[in-house]
């Protein structure tokens, strides 16, 4: 059939408005159902196009580009037949099928013409319902919206009898909010807002009491709405914000502010939570909203209670007050102990720095109640072991930076010490009453091991070294047998390995240099070697530890321990002479041991002996 080059200038279905959104025209439909391919037309045109060697691909475009309109037409009608009830949705789809066979039309060409017959019926409604939202129509723009919803669940109905996967997500494919083209996409996002805003005001019903509430159908309606009129979760919930909140505002408050002034009851908490839960569920609102109102609801609170709490510790009744509130305004643990931090965290600093005392260590009579302090205020652990190390490197600090400028008075000269810090120290003196010799080096008679074992005293009896796992390791386990007379049995079991961690050191502190701390390193490592006390063992023992307190690296101790031998000696034997003017045989046998300690051989350590 011939078709009229004057029908194709019909084809563009959008136009713009001086406003700058697109409207949909109206097509109008002709009655093509008249024609059709004659008996025997299909083998004639398969011999033709096997005559002119078409592909199968190439001969279904021929026949579509020709008679892609007629079939148009057709569908077109029947599915507006379907939308207006004249002609049930089985019924539009056994015509649209027929007609789809009388002109030899393949699935693939159907299901885009089918999109783009549907968007047109579903956009032309919209299209004239978006009239009456323009005007501020509210009546009019739902009683559209509820035809459309209605229309759109025909051609649904209709569409799913093809079986095609490219509508099963219907809405997806026909209202594109991001597609121009769409049922909706045309018109702006401002406009479909409005259209939805509309909607979802008329929808509101007030039930006992006046209190507004949303039915499940309404809410039904709703969500097809939102679907239709492509409106982001963001925007719905604004809606609802603007709406609703202000209500639920005004219910938390007052449960608040009744739940705080103490006493409350778990039946009192119940009865505004059972409240708080049908408005929620009248309101349609989801925990996150809640939460948006009622956790500044819970911050305000605690500060009141911490603003009268005596010493700004909350009583026994405060706490229980507190979980009150929690459950009411649905508070979690982790939401909860954050605020409590941020409320109390001086208040906890002060706790222990009272409990350090004049010693710098807290005793074991103190350790249980600041225990129970910790449960009281509602902080986490880790929050409470944070302000614990903060509190504890207040006291740190300025002990370290003691040990550090009493090691510059040991190895600097007075000349030394005074270009170094500025000051002009007269004749400056040690502990001991000794004056410095300004020796570079640790050959001097300066000690401060007593401060030293001060400070790993006030680090390790305060907890302040923390153990981490860095991984697993192998070990054999033996089983012992199970009957008399059998055997033991040896497996292997992982099990994990931990190493020291140091949350506070005093390079980390700023309180003495890199250059510094290794010679406090070497000076203890010396003082361990040459010291044969009772404190040997104790100084043996802590090497790893003063390492750790100072900040150094596992190879940077390995480092300097390595090339301290030639140090060890000339501080011990110019300390026995100095005191003796010889040495003796257990001298001799202390340096000895010395020599097995370092791995010196004989003759090294006689060459260390006479150089010194």
């Amino acid at each position: 059939p011939e078709t009229d080059d004057e029908d194709d200038e019909e084809e563009d279905e959008f136009i713009e408005d001086e406003e700058g959104n697109l409207k949909l025209v109206e097509r109008e439909v002709k009655d093509t159902s008249g024609i059709k391919f004659q008996e025997g037309a299909f083998e004639r045109l398969s011999k033709l196009q096997e005559v002119l060697s078409l592909s199968d691909i190439e001969g279904d475009l021929e026949i579509s580009s020709t008679v892609t309109e007629f079939w148009c037409n057709t569908a077109l009608a029947v599915m507006n037949d379907a939308i207006a009830k004249t002609k049930s949705p089985d019924k539009a789809w056994s015509i649209i099928e027929k007609r789809q066979k009388e002109l030899f039309l393949q699935d693939s060409s159907m299901k885009k013409l089918l999109t783009q017959i549907t968007i047109q019926s579903l956009g032309t409604m919209l299209e004239k319902t978006r009239l009456f939202a323009d005007v501020g129509n509210q009546a009019a723009t739902v009683n559209g919206l509820n035809d459309l919803i209605e229309a759109k669940n025909i051609c649904k109905e209709v569409l799913t009898h093809g079986g095609w996967k490219e509508f099963d997500d219907f809405e997806a494919t026909i209202f594109d909010p991001n597609d121009t083209s769409s049922a909706c996409g045309f018109l702006s996002p401002s406009v479909r807002y409005n259209m939805h805003r509309l909607y979802f005001y008329r929808s509101i019903s007030k039930g006992d009491a006046g209190k507004k509430k949303v039915s499940d159908e309404t809410m039904a309606k709703l969500q097809e709405v939102q679907k239709i009129l492509g409106v982001p979760e963001s925007e719905i919930n604004f809606e609802y914000k603007q709406y609703f909140c202000p209500d639920l505002q005004k219910a938390l408050t007052a449960a608040t502010e009744e739940v705080a002034k103490g006493n409350a009851t778990s039946a009192l908490v119940d009865t505004y939570k059972a409240e708080i839960q049908q408005m929620k569920a009248d309101y349609r609102l989801d925990n996150d909203m809640v939460v948006f109102y009622s956790a500044p609801l819970y911050n305000e609170a605690l500060y009141k209670i911490a603003g009268k709490a005596p010493g700004g510790i909350p009583t026994k009744d405060d706490v229980n007050t507190l979980k009150c509130l929690q459950d009411l305004l649905d508070i979690d643990e982790v939401n909860a102990q954050r605020v409590a931090s941020e409320v109390f965290a001086d208040t906890y600093k002060k706790a222990i720095k009272e409990a350090l005392g004049s010693t710098g260590i807290i005793a074991e009579e103190y350790r249980k109640p600041l225990d129970d302090l910790k449960d009281r205020l509602g902080m986490s652990e880790e929050e409470c072991r944070e302000i614990y190390v903060r509190a504890m490197s207040e006291k740190f600090k300025p002990m370290v930076e003691f040990i550090s400028n009493e090691m510059e008075r040991l190895v600097l000269t007075q000349d030394q010490l005074s270009q170094k810090r500025g000051i002009d120290y007269g004749e400056d003196y040690f502990k001991s009453g000794k004056s410095a010799s300004g020796k570079l080096g640790l050959g001097t008679e300066g000690n401060i091991m007593r401060d030293i074992m001060n400070l790993i005293d006030f680090y390790t009896e305060n907890d302040l070294i923390e153990k981490r796992e860095v991984g697993t390791k192998k070990i054999e386990k033996k089983i012992p047998a199970e009957e008399e007379g059998g055997e033991e049995q040896t497996i292997t079991e992982e099990v994990p390995v931990y190493e020291n961690t140091y949350p506070i050191t005093a390079l980390s502190s700023g309180a003495i240099t890199e250059q510094l701390a290794e010679l406090c390193y070497r000076q203890f490592l010396v003082s361990s070697f040459t010291e044969q006390g009772p404190n040997a063992a104790r100084y043996e023992a802590s090497k790893g530890t003063w390492g750790g307190i100072l900040g150094l690296s596992s190879a940077k101790m390995e480092e300097i321990g390595s090339n301290i031998g030639g140090m060890v000696y000339d501080n011990y034997i110019t300390q026995m002479m100095g005191s003796k003017g010889a040495l003796d045989q257990q001298d001799m046998m202390f340096l000895a041991n010395v020599q097995a300690k370092l791995g010196i051989t004989a003759e090294e350590g006689e060459d260390l002996m006479l150089k010194t």
